[in-house]
């Protein structure tokens, strides 16, 4: 996918990724940032999934995502 044109797209992504590390997730009984299930590239732009992502959280994630690209709809899988 391509980033929407501007100055600071790359940089508003990545600080709305970071927000997400604030909040804790508990998987498989361990407490987890956001960041460690999932990894975001920005050319293109994309994020893979790991097995232990919770669909609320790539729900979360391709919401982001969509407002800085050209074309997203995201995938849950």
């Amino acid at each position: 996918m391509q980033l929407k044109q501007g100055i600071g797209v790359e940089s508003e992504i990545l600080r709305e990724l970071k927000a997400l590390d604030s909040e804790s997730l508990l998987i498989d009984g361990k407490e987890i940032k956001a960041s460690q299930c999932y990894h975001f590239e920005s050319d293109p732009a994309h994020i893979l999934y790991n097995t232990n992502c919770p669909d609320t959280l790539k729900s979360r994630l391709n919401s982001i995502l969509s407002k800085y690209t050209v074309g997203y709809e995201g995938r849950t899988s």
